[in-house]
This record gives C-alpha cells, structure tokens and sequence, in this order.
C-alpha cells in the first residue's frame, strides 16, 4: 500500500512538472537577429568609389552606433567619409565637446570630418511578430556642400532570387507606377527618412490603375522561417537564412557642380537572419523540454528542422 501511494505521489509530481515547463515553454519568446554582411557592402561600395574621379577621396566604412534613445544598442550603418586620411584642425569649441564627451583624438577626427551616413532598418534582435510591414532608410548628409540624390527607380530589392521595383511610401496617396517615382534628394545638413516595400505588396484599384495602401507585409519573418531548412539550435550551430538585398542607387555632388560630375553607386546591402531560439536558462529545464517538450525535435518542427517521423 506504501508503495503504490508512493508512486501515485511521485506520478503526480511529475504530471505537476510536466505542465509547469509547458507553460514555461508557452512563455518563451523565439527572436531573430537581422544583420547585413558589412565586408561586402564596405569593400563593393569602396571599389566603386575607387573606379570614379569624385570619389577617391571618400571612405566607405560600416560602423556600429547608436541611434535614437537606446544608447546601448549599436546599429550598422555605412558611413561614407571625405578626406578621411587627412588631419583636421580643431577649434577651441571642439575641443570642449571633446573634454566634455571625453572623446579621443581620433574620435574627434571622425566627428569633424564630414560624412553621409546611411542606415537600413530594422536591424538586430526582434522579435517574430509582427510582420515587417516596410524597410526603412535613413540618410543624414553632414556635410557643408554636398547633396544626395537616391533614385527609387534604380534601385530593387532582391528576396528569393527574384527582383523587385522598389516602391517609396507615401502615405494616403496613391502611386502610379506607369511614371517615374520622384528621387528623394538630401540637402547639407538634412537627415531624410523614407519607407519602401515591394510592388507586388501593394493593392492596385482595378479603376485607376493605380496602387494604393499596401495589403501586405514586405517581409513576413514567420512565412520566412517555414520556408527554411533551419538546424538544431541545441547542435551549438548558428542557424543562419538569407532575408533580402536591397541595392540602393545614391549619387552626390556639389551643390553648384552639373550632374555629370555626381558620384554615383549602387550600394549593396545585404541582410541575413540568424534565428535565436528562446531556451530557459536552468540546464536541467532545457533538457527536459528537449527531450519532453511540445518543440522536441521527434514531434517535428520548423525551428528543429525536421519532420514528424512516418508511420511504418
């Protein structure tokens, strides 16, 4: 009789167990990190530089800064600096805003020089949900004398292998695609912010022809990870897909100089994910939802990479 009440008890704190690392597996939050591939985009961007005469003197180099009011997080964003190589003299202001934000010297070189800064989001760790409904690029011209021109027309992005126009977003207006979208230029001193997505996201009245407020997500992270072959995350390997490339057309020139003299590039940004699977923190927990859990591999799931197995 002992024993059968000893084993009840132990049964039922199992059963116990069991559903709390359910809930506790319930509660966990897989994310993906979005990162684009910085040597291809610094040294594809720096060799088109190279092969034109206004640009030899401009650097191209992907840096990690902070944006906005989360100081801690640090975002690419491809920087494409004048003169970098050369010594610029500081003023006595300067140099207090030095002291101040106890800047190096070579921290306050990058701060003088003038430079374009340009930004794709969204980047980093997010989580699945929700869809991103469009990317955005963020340009800021800090320079004194130059403007930036990007021609939506010209440039695409690229998912799955295939193409895309490049659409900009204009908000409760309209778009009609059978004209050229008008280039967003960026003046000295001027940070600019635009939304794109694809055409085929957006719904076009069957009347006018044109397209109207997109019905679609440009990217569904999600549909992007059903549709992968991801690893094991339990393997230790990173599990790595490809997400999309936006070639983005930007030219520059001097205010006062003709447009032949611009500098034009076609900067490829590409983006990856890299899927980070939510696990509980104690080891013993990990090992039991792994082997016990709803998202065990022998149960079949897209994150594992595998299938149920068939029936004999």
């Amino acid at each position: 009789m002992d024993t059968l009440l000893i084993t009840i008890y132990i049964l039922v704190v199992l059963y116990v167990l069991y559903q709390m690392s359910l809930s506790l597996e319930d509660e966990l939050e897989d994310k993906v990190e979005i990162f684009v591939e910085d040597s291809t985009l610094e040294k594809q961007t720096q060799a088109q530089l190279s092969m034109q005469p206004g640009g030899r003197n401009i650097t191209a180099r992907v840096e990690y800064k902070s944006f906005g009011k989360d100081k801690k997080v640090k975002r690419p964003a491809l920087s494409l600096i004048f003169d970098a190589d050369t010594e610029l003299p500081s003023s006595p202001k300067d140099r207090e805003l030095q002291k101040a934000l106890k800047m190096s010297d070579k921290a306050l070189q990058e701060y003088l020089h003038p430079k374009i800064i340009i930004r794709i989001a969204p980047t980093n760790l997010m989580p699945m949900k929700p869809p991103i409904k469009f990317i955005s690029v963020f340009i800021n011209n800090d320079t004194a004398d130059m403007q930036v021109c990007v021609n939506w027309d010209r440039s695409s992005i690229e998912m799955f292998g295939q193409g895309n126009r490049v659409v900009r977003n204009t908000p409760n207006i309209p778009v009609d695609l059978s004209r050229s979208q008008v280039p967003t230029f960026i003046n000295p001193g001027m940070t600019v912010s635009s939304n794109i997505t694809t055409e085929s996201r957006y719904n076009r009245n069957p009347d006018s022809g044109l397209l109207q407020t997109p019905i679609q997500p440009v990217i569904n992270l999600e549909e992007r990870i059903g549709m992968a072959k991801p690893t094991d995350p339990t393997s230790g390997e990173e599990n790595i897909q490809a997400l999309y490339a936006l070639d983005l057309m930007v030219s520059m020139k001097h205010r006062t100089a003709p447009d032949h003299e611009s500098v034009s590039l076609l900067i490829p940004f590409i983006f990856k994910m890299k899927i980070k699977v939510d696990k509980p923190a104690f080891p013993p927990m990990r090992w039991w939802l792994r082997n016990f859990g709803r998202r065990r591999p022998s149960r079949g799931n897209w994150f594992w990479g595998s299938r149920p197995k068939e029936e004999k």
